[in-house]
């Protein structure tokens, strides 16, 4: 009786835990290093990209998209709001690219949207005008407009968007604001004449963050960060990339993200998407590149991540997103983080918790860990680098009693328990691991728990 009343417990606490819904709106966390909701709680930003999905679809496929995407483990989606054609309806955005003439049968598709999101628990990232990498898009028009109807379309905004507390804002889009610096600027200002507290960032150039190209003195708007890169030797990278000659790897743009001041979240906006440019992470599948990325931008630093998706258009192909192995592999992610107290981890910046078998920094074999200052928590991500069992060995003095250790498998959410020895216990400063090979895929990716 005593055990059926423990497992009826158990399993209430698991369904509350599933169930609980986010409450909006989303703001930083009092030491800027993660996001919160409306009741203090740590929100884990787990985003999708279907770019357009206010553009070209209709209520009830939103509905079944994002409906997708949340049992996927997705807690967050980022959208662009214009495009220079029509939406589903037939609607532009403005008369004549005008930003002082909104059509707001336009805007209130994309509002509809976003309210839908926030009872489905999804926050929303709108991107209010695509810059865009090679001089098309929306900068041309930007510009064209001036900066003071840049601020009449971002007071527009704020006005029309002020009763959607699930959404914050994306300035920019892959690409610096160099000359636009002025016009982004004032359609974030004017979005805050009715949003004050509005939650709002940059998606610059890959290679960059948002903090490396708008400075924070002169624009008190931007108080969530986002880094942007892939790897290195990735192909068609069009940027230059100041400071780098090649793209870094995902943790080493963290790293330097978490080392600036003033604090700021972050996160990993934009990455490598799975199903785009394939040949240029040959050997390694897409899942494969989407996983590293997730967990490697997590324990570097970040607040969360962004998965990247082939069907960013959301084109008449975009059911097919179910099927995507390194999306559904983004459940396992969420899951693990959201079981450990994931907001007070710590980034070992200096390389100091893997005394060997780490492999080389700046490099894709390279494993990042993190840990929490009370001594509570370690966590080890060990990226793919074939089939073969991988061995390192943790300096665990910042574990105050090591009492639990597991692998954790990124394919099916599953832990294993790691058998402490005597042998290993009679050294309390350095153990070793050895991971399992193969996870089930083809790779040898794992997360090492320590408790």
């Amino acid at each position: 009786m005593k055990r059926f009343i423990f497992l009826a417990i158990s399993v209430l606490y698991s369904f509350l835990i599933i169930s609980q819904k986010t409450e909006f709106p989303i703001k930083p966390s009092e030491n800027g290093r993660y996001l919160i909701e409306k009741n203090n709680r740590p929100f884990f930003y787990q985003a999708e990209t279907p770019w357009k999905i206010f553009i070209n679809l209709n209520e009830k496929e939103m509905a079944e998209l994002m409906d997708i995407r949340i049992n996927q483990g997705f807690t967050a989606i980022q959208t662009m709001a214009l495009t220079t054609n029509t939406n589903v309806n037939g609607d532009k955005p403005f008369r004549n690219n005008d930003f002082s003439n909104p059509n707001t049968n336009y805007f209130e598709h994309i509002r509809n949207g976003i309210k839908l999101a926030e009872k489905k628990g999804l926050l929303v990232g709108l991107n209010v005008a695509w810059k865009g990498c090679c001089g098309r898009d929306w900068v041309d028009i930007i510009t064209e407009n001036g900066v003071d109807k840049c601020r009449e379309y971002g007071k527009f905004l704020g006005k029309f968007f002020s009763e959607c507390p699930n959404l914050y804002w994306i300035q920019g889009g892959d690409n610096d604001p160099r000359e636009q610096i002025d016009h982004y600027r004032q359609i974030a200002l004017g979005i805050r004449e009715s949003i004050p507290n509005a939650l709002q960032t940059y998606h610059a150039s890959s290679g960059h963050s948002s903090s490396d190209v708008v400075n924070y003195v002169d624009n008190s708007w931007l108080n969530f960060s986002w880094t942007y890169t892939y790897f290195r030797k990735k192909h068609n990278v069009w940027v230059y990339l100041c400071g780098f000659g090649e793209l870094p790897e995902v943790y080493e743009m963290n790293h330097n993200e978490y080392r600036k001041r003033p604090i700021k979240p972050f996160v990993l906006g934009e990455s490598q998407y799975e199903g785009e440019d394939s040949s240029s992470y040959a050997p390694l599948s897409g899942a494969e590149v989407v996983r590293r990325q997730a967990y490697w931008s997590i324990l570097s630093g970040s607040c969360g991540h962004a998965y990247g998706s082939w069907c960013w258009k959301v084109n008449d192909k975009w059911r097919n997103v179910k099927n995507d192995s390194g999306a559904n592999q983004m459940l396992h992610v969420k899951n693990l983080f959201e079981s450990i107290e994931w907001y007070k981890l710590i980034p070992d910046l200096n390389g100091e918790i893997i005394t060997s078998g780490a492999g080389t920094y700046g490099n894709t074999d390279y494993a990042v860990a993190a840990f929490v200052p009370n001594g509570s928590l370690m966590v080890v991500y060990l990226p793919p680098t074939g089939i073969n069992s991988r061995k390192i060995e943790i300096d665990v003095s910042k574990i105050k009693k090591l009492t639990k250790a597991q692998w954790y498998n990124p394919i099916n959410g599953k832990f294993i328990n790691i058998q402490l020895t005597n042998e290993m216990l009679k050294n309390k400063n350095t153990y070793k691991f050895s991971a399992p090979a193969d996870n089930g895929s083809g790779s040898n990716d794992w997360i090492l728990v320590l408790r």
